[in-house]
């Protein structure tokens, strides 16, 4: 019976066979990225569309982006409970990101219906269905930056990269849809007592269908996650730390009567040395950190998604929407273009020396200046009547996305690279949280000061020079 039992085959695992697997995972890691922000990601990009609709009218940018920002502060606080109570938040991190993945999903279909519905609000009519959707999906993709980013942990350092990637397709996916949708045609009417009124017609495909290609996305990411659970391959392998030998001090015993004396030499040299330890981590705790490259490119994540994802949303009506309405579309759908095309070049050079990223923040600075001033001069921002103006503008906006992307992505890089699991959380903390602040300061002046100003394109293309 032996002699004719079926001899044992060895599977061996081949470069080949493992570059496949590795391929595959790569893939599915940046599908799983789809999962987030695909429906906010919409929402901007429909700004175009449903600004003239709505009745918050250019203000509308500045509401959301204080809304959306404001959900951040549930993923903050669930990372500070889990500091101050030691909780582990990898135990749970699966099953919070298939609950995340499902309700992307729900939520998608829900814009699609109910994006255009109004109610009477302190008053006035406003889009509270917009408003309530555009929340819950925001702490959902919030929650996403502290479960997302840090599940990836257990991969090999390479697939961040492809999480990126695929994050960055949930910008350029979305706006691909738009490039399809069109914008739609615009016209001048005139109507009784000599007035101009601008008149907007339909582009190619509704907003509902929009949203509902929209869904496919996270579906896709939900079906990703699911098959990456079921797999092995790629995951790191954690080796255990080594244990750390104390110093120790041996003494000589010459004379046996001296060990009293020895004793309390002992205690001296270790009080001694924990007054040492403690001396040295209240003086250089805090200045070290401050000063360090990791405290500097901290601030420089937070102030980077202040002003990208906090204060330049709001902004967008003001400085865009004044040179033209289809200035405003294509600049909002190209400038989600950016974000990929970073994430590729991060694939060849995740690290940068810390003069460039110093070079490329104070790039975004700059960027950010000459929105602020086209924002602040709307109706009439500099050169709205000639197309070198449309032209600079445009540029500005697609630059600014440039440089505050690559910083994110290179943050992320060094924060993987340094710090592990933890510096990834906290990156997320440090991006929602500079996005929150930027924020609630462009709240602040656009719809409290209300320092800037709209603009009715029919009536007042003439008094602009």
């Amino acid at each position: 019976m032996l002699a004719n039992s079926p001899p044992h085959v060895d599977v061996i695992s081949t470069p080949t066979t493992d570059f496949r697997y590795k391929a595959i995972v790569y893939v599915l890691i940046a599908l799983f990225g789809l999962g987030t922000w695909t429906n906010l990601a919409g929402v901007w990009i429909e700004l175009p569309i449903i600004v003239p609709v709505l009745p918050e009218s250019w203000q509308l940018p500045a509401k959301l982006a204080l809304l959306i920002n404001s959900a951040s502060l549930f993923p903050i606080i669930i990372v500070f409970a889990s500091l101050i109570f030691k909780l582990n938040t990898a135990s749970f991190e699966v099953s919070v990101n298939f609950v995340l993945l499902s309700t992307s999903i729900v939520l998608a279909i829900a814009f699609a219906y109910l994006w255009d519905k109004t109610a009477l609000l302190f008053g006035r009519e406003q889009s509270v269905y917009l408003m309530f959707l555009c929340f819950i999906t925001a702490i959902a993709d919030c929650m996403s930056s502290t479960t997302f980013i840090p599940f990836l942990h257990r991969y090999e350092p390479i697939y961040l990269n492809a999480y990126f990637t695929g994050e960055a397709f949930t910008a350029l996916l979305p706006a691909m849809f738009g490039v399809g949708q069109g914008i739609g045609k615009s016209d001048c009417q005139l109507i009784a007592n000599s007035t101009f009124v601008e008149i907007q017609h339909a582009p190619r495909f509704s907003v509902r269908t929009y949203f509902l290609l929209l869904s496919s996305l996270p579906l896709s990411a939900l079906l990703a996650f699911s098959i990456l659970r079921l797999m092995k391959t790629g995951r790191s392998k954690v080796k255990p730390p080594e244990p750390k030998s104390k110093p120790r001090v041996f003494i000589l015993l010459d004379n046996i009567n001296h060990v009293g004396l020895i004793e309390q030499t002992m205690d001296t040299i270790n009080s001694i040395e924990m007054k040492l330890k403690r001396g040295r981590a209240q003086s250089n705790c805090l200045k070290t950190f401050i000063l360090s490259e990791l405290g500097i490119y901290l601030f420089i994540l937070f102030q980077a998604s202040a002003i990208l994802y906090g204060i330049c949303p709001g902004l967008t009506t003001f400085s865009l929407n004044a040179y033209s309405a289809t200035t405003f579309h294509y600049t909002i759908i190209i400038s989600q273009f950016a974000y990929p095309i970073i994430a590729l070049l991060a694939t060849s050079t995740p690290e940068l020396p810390s003069k460039i990223i110093y070079s490329i923040y104070i790039a975004t600075l700059v960027l950010f200046a000459y929105i602020l001033v086209t924002a602040k001069m709307s109706p009439c921002p500099p050169l709205v009547n000639q197309t070198i103006g449309h032209v600079i503008i445009f540029s500005v906006w697609i630059s600014i996305h440039l440089t505050g992307s690559y910083i994110r992505i290179s943050m992320g890089n060094y924060f993987r690279r340094n710090l592990g699991h933890r510096g990834l959380v906290w990156f997320g903390v440090s991006t929602q949280s500079g996005s929150l602040v930027g924020a609630i300061i462009n709240f602040f002046l656009t719809n409290t000061f209300q320092l800037f100003q709209e603009r009715n394109t029919c009536e007042q293309t003439l008094r602009c020079v």
